[in-house]
């Protein structure tokens, strides 16, 4: 369990911060909102998912790739990652949950 503030948003914006946290929980939650986005239906404009952290770190996922970005008023972006398969994505987003943007850097953003 890790102690950071986390905010899942769904694909209409809709937040729900997870402040005491059991991190396979917030997973669980974030498969299901991947479920939502997984189906294309047309609507290319709401086929994000996020997590984001207090430090501003934003994990966005969309069906054919995850982007890793500060969305503060200094923030960057790291990267994307494509082509990933759901497994791939939720292994990301632990690795998130458990270390934040740190525990990412390593792997190969483009």
């Amino acid at each position: 369990m890790n102690d950071r503030t986390i905010w899942l948003t769904d694909r209409y914006g809709a937040q729900q911060k997870d402040d005491a946290r059991d991190d396979d929980a917030t997973l669980a939650q974030l498969s299901v909102l991947l479920d939502t986005i997984a189906v294309d239906d047309g609507d290319e404009e709401h086929r994000t998912v996020s997590l984001t952290d207090e430090h501003e770190w934003n994990l966005e996922f969309r069906p054919d790739r995850v982007l890793l970005e500060n969305v503060g008023d200094e923030g960057d972006e790291v990267g994307v990652l494509r082509d990933l398969d759901r497994a791939e994505q939720l292994a990301i987003a632990r690795d998130f949950l458990t270390g934040g943007a740190d525990a990412l850097r390593g792997r190969d953003w483009s």
